[in-house]
């Protein structure tokens, strides 16, 4: 009989990094392993589109942990009553949240399940006192939590996290992070790159684009837009390098600040020059990156950045700050990419200015990246389960 291993998160409503590297995990332990993926909270609008497009095995159950609806109410929920998953049997939990880490603790205490915390970042509302990431309802309810009961939380997720049997964290720079924070060493096992973002055929490409009429060379600007993530300051070095260039901008992704953004671009009278795409399908994606002159990357200190490694499997170089963070462990600076001074709109811009006036060797650039793979990432976050002999 196969041990039972839970992957447990706070929310399934969006896709992001976290969602990719969970249902990953889930995809590689399937064969080995009963899995189950459980949530506090489902979306009945967007949880089956995420399932389908990150290709989770149809045989892997995934289920909300009640039958509570509000996402609000079930996020309170998980704080008063953290024995929840100690109701479910298995042989492992793989947290990927505070609240599933501090849930996973109370299982091992009564039910000695051992528990492996997934750390993405060291939680936003303990942690970090800018209000940037707080961008939506539950985050503002994070945030506030963290005000009031700030300092005994910490003490209960430095807990969680110390009693785990294993610690997993996606980069270099979260390990750091994660070692000041918990005084651990987290096994670092960096995101997979999906086997579709790769070097294509031009002609391909132009078919998947046709409909969008990308007359002009174009820079890329791809992913969630939201204020922490700074994609003005992308545009505004657009705004600078565009006047030396002729070239045009796309933006494409999950467009949050599309008000904002559309603004930013009219005052800056670049409205013929910008095309706003929203979301793109996969392989419109793959062809937007292998027909892009440059990808920028304006998020500040990432603590990883999928976008980045996508868009160099595509032979695409990589705008990126130089602020110690996620992208200088994956940009080879003058090779596969540039980094700018942080966070100097006028060096981003130049920087795009240098990349597009540079030669380009796309295989090179796709080769770089051959560390993400599948295969890769896969054995080392086996060999990580196989430790614990659980």
């Amino acid at each position: 009989m196969k041990k039972k291993i839970i992957l447990g998160y706070d929310f399934l409503k969006e896709l992001g990094g976290l969602e990719r590297v969970m249902f990953f995990q889930a995809n590689s332990l399937y064969k080995l392993y009963d899995v189950e993926l459980i949530f506090s909270y489902i979306s009945d609008k967007t949880s089956g589109k995420i399932t389908k497009e990150l290709n989770l095995n149809k045989n892997i159950p995934v289920k909300q942990i009640s039958k509570i609806k509000s996402e609000f109410l079930q996020y309170i929920s998980s704080i008063l009553f953290p024995k929840r998953l100690t109701k479910i049997k298995s042989d492992l939990i793989i947290s990927h949240s505070f609240m599933y880490s501090i849930m996973a603790m109370k299982s091992k205490k009564i039910n000695n399940t051992p528990y492996i915390v997934t750390l993405y970042h060291p939680p936003n509302f303990l942690y970090n006192t800018s209000l940037k990431w707080a961008n939506n309802l539950p985050r503002k309810f994070a945030y506030l939590i963290g005000l009031v009961f700030g300092n005994y939380l910490r003490n209960l997720d430095k807990k969680a996290v110390k009693n785990a049997d294993a610690t997993i964290v996606i980069s270099k720079y979260t390990a750091k992070r994660v070692k000041e924070i918990y005084g651990i060493n987290p096994t670092i096992i960096y995101p997979v790159l999906a086997k579709n973002f790769k070097v294509i055929d031009k002609k391909e490409a132009l078919k998947h684009l046709e409909k969008f009429n990308l007359g002009k060379p174009y820079v890329l600007l791809h992913g969630r837009m939201i204020k922490d993530k700074m994609p003005d300051m992308a545009i505004k070095a657009f705004h600078i390098a565009q006047k030396k260039l002729g070239i045009d901008l796309v933006i494409s992704g999950t467009i949050e600040e599309e008000e904002n953004i559309k603004r930013l671009i009219k005052n800056l009278g670049i409205e013929k020059r910008v095309h706003i795409l929203s979301r793109v399908s996969n392989e419109e994606l793959v062809s937007l990156y292998n027909m892009a002159k440059c990808f920028l990357m304006s998020a500040p200190k990432e603590d990883f950045g999928l976008t980045p490694i996508e868009a160099m499997a595509c032979g695409c170089p990589v705008i990126a700050w130089k602020d110690d963070a996620g992208p200088e462990e994956t940009i080879i600076d003058g090779k596969t990419g540039y980094l700018a001074k942080p966070y100097s709109i006028d060096d981003f811009a130049n920087k795009i200015i240098l990349c597009l006036k540079s030669k380009q060797n796309k295989k090179e650039i796709s080769k770089s990246v051959n560390k993400f793979s599948e295969e890769n990432i896969k054995s080392k976050f086996l060999k990580t389960i196989n430790k614990l002999n659980f």
